[in-house]
C-alpha cells in the first residue's frame, strides 16, 4: 500500500499537478512617527502607527526616550478604521520610559490600520532624542499573539539661528529729505553765493581828518608854487 501512495503522489506530480501554498499572513508594523525637527520649548505628537493587523484586541508596548531632551506629557487614544482604540494603563516605569497598555472594548476586535496612540511631547532641551519601542505584544481575540515588526524614530531640535525668522524689510523707499534751510544749515554748509553780508566796520574819524589835513596841505603847497611862478 505504501508503494502505491508514492506512485500515485509521483504520477500526480508528473501529470502536472501542484502543490498549492499555504498562503502567508500579511506582515503588521508597528512604529513611531515623529517630526524630522522641532523647536526649543515647543511641544509636539509622535503618533504609533499600525498597519495590516487583523483581529487586533490588546497591547503593551514601552516608549523610550531621552528625558534630558523630551518630556510625555501624555498618551491619548488612537484609532484604526472607525473603532477608537483607548489607553488603559499608561505609567512610567523608569527616567525616560513609560509602558503603555490598550485593550479594545468588547470581543469581535478590529481589523485595518491606523495608529494605536498619540504621544504628546514637550521639549525640553536640546539636540535630538530617538523614540524607540521595546517589550512589545499584541494579541488577538484569541489570545494569541500577533507577530508584528516594531520601529521607533527620531527627532532632532532646531538650534536656535535656524527657529529665528529673518525680519522682512516693510518699507525700503528712500525717506524724502528735506530741503536745507537757515536754521539747521552750519557754516560750512553755507550755498556759494549765499554768504550773508559782514558788517561794516566803524569810520575812524581821527585817520580820516589826517588823510583830509594831508590833501589840504598839499594842495595849498601846490597853489603857492603856481602863483610865484606867475609873478
Amino acid at each position: 500500500m505504501k508503494t502505491l501512495g508514492i506512485i500515485a503522489i509521483m504520477a500526480l506530480l508528473l501529470s502536472g499537478g501542484a502543490v498549492v501554498p499555504v498562503a502567508a499572513e500579511p506582515e503588521v508594523t508597528v512604529s513611531i512617527s515623529a517630526p524630522d525637527t522641532t523647536a526649543p520649548g515647543s511641544d509636539f505628537t509622535a503618533n504609533v502607527n499600525i498597519s495590516g493587523v487583523a483581529n487586533f484586541d490588546a497591547c503593551q508596548y514601552d516608549v523610550s526616550f531621552n528625558a534630558s531632551v523630551l518630556r510625555l506629557d501624555s498618551v491619548t487614544s488612537g484609532l484604526i478604521g472607525s473603532t477608537t482604540i483607548p489607553v488603559d494603563i499608561c505609567n512610567q516605569i523608569s527616567s525616560g520610559t513609560w509602558r503603555v497598555i490598550q485593550n479594545v472594548p468588547g470581543l469581535a476586535g478590529v481589523s485595518g490600520s491606523g495608529y494605536l496612540a498619540v504621544l504628546h511631547f514637550h521639549v525640553i532641551g536640546t539636540g535630538g532624542s530617538s523614540i524607540s519601542l521595546s517589550n512589545e505584544v499584541l494579541s488577538d481575540t484569541a489570545a494569541k499573539e500577533i507577530k508584528a515588526t516594531w520601529a521607533g524614530d527620531s527627532v532632532r531640535v532646531a538650534a536656535a539661528s535656524e527657529a529665528t525668522t529673518p525680519q522682512t524689510v516693510v518699507n525700503s523707499t528712500p525717506e524724502e529729505v528735506a530741503p536745507p534751510t537757515a536754521a539747521n544749515l552750519s557754516p560750512e554748509a553755507t550755498p556759494p553765493g549765499n554768504e550773508a553780508p559782514s558788517p561794516a566796520k566803524p569810520i575812524n574819524w581821527l585817520v580820516l581828518w589826517e588823510v583830509i589835513g594831508g590833501i589840504i596841505g598839499v594842495g595849498l603847497i601846490i597853489f603857492l608854487l603856481v602863483r610865484r611862478r606867475a609873478y
